[in-house]
């Protein structure tokens, strides 16, 4: 594991336990990428499968999951939420499957921290059942821009690191030799009526994970007061946060 892999993974342990109360709009976009998958039983993998929630939502579709993430931390919550439910910890550069082995496969907001795309793409078509499907989405670059520009007016480095656009992920999927039937981005929002509010909400799910030179330390209450006022709000005087989102429908 590299040391930019173990520190996501340390960062969405930490997000365990109060994931799930925080996080209505990536519930809402993996609804969208579930509808995506076709409702016959078969063997899925939910790559990146967090708390265990979307993997206990796809189970109760008819399909025999496994729930995969790097963070030992919510692999534990969610064997103790989901018994019923095998999780194992592993990365999705390195699956720790056999070729073949799922009908289906899963990934909802997980993949952008993928260092080495391709890798993760290969991965999959590996362990892919030739005519296997898979939906994945993926937080690609241009989200948070309304935080990003308040950040950059105060000082302050971006939330995240740089994430890969929709065309790169794209030439990684057809790289891998893996079959495109849907390709579209969409943008969700969801809003605060305080700054201080957004932020928790972004660290309260591991989304603000920053590696390397630039990572925020605690901001000071002139920092935030002054990141407050450069935000730009909507016209119902809230803060918008911004996802842009990449579905994907991919076959073997």
């Amino acid at each position: 594991m590299t040391s930019a892999t173990a520190t996501v993974a340390r960062q969405f342990s930490r997000a365990a336990s109060g994931y799930d109360a925080h996080a209505a709009i990536q519930q809402r976009i993996a609804g969208q990428g579930m509808a995506l998958l076709p409702l016959c039983p078969g063997t899925l993998l939910d790559i990146g499968c967090g708390t265990g929630a979307n993997t206990a939502a796809l189970a109760a579709k008819g399909y025999t999951t496994t729930g995969l993430d790097l963070a030992p931390g919510m692999v534990s919550y969610a064997a103790r939420e989901y018994p019923h439910i095998v999780f194992c910890e592993g990365d999705a550069q390195a699956l720790p499957f056999a070729s073949n082995h799922f009908l289906y496969a899963f990934s909802s907001m997980a993949l952008q921290w993928c260092e080495r795309p391709l890798t993760a793409m290969s991965e999959l078509a590996r362990v892919l059942q030739p005519g296997g499907q898979a939906s994945i989405t993926i937080m690609v670059n241009n989200s948070f821009t309304g935080l990003d520009a308040a950040r950059q007016a105060v000082g302050l480095a971006p939330a995240t690191n740089p994430l890969a656009s929709h065309s790169h992920w794209q030439t990684a999927i057809d790289a891998a030799g893996l079959l495109t039937h849907t390709a579209r981005t969409t943008r969700y929002t969801d809003t605060f009526s305080d700054i201080l509010s957004l932020l928790r909400s972004i660290k309260a799910v591991g989304a603000g994970t920053r590696l390397g030179p630039g990572k925020d330390k605690h901001l000071s209450r002139s920092s935030l007061t002054a990141l407050s006022k450069a935000y730009a709000r909507d016209t119902s005087n809230l803060l918008p946060l911004t996802y842009q989102v990449s579905h994907f429908l991919l076959e073997k």
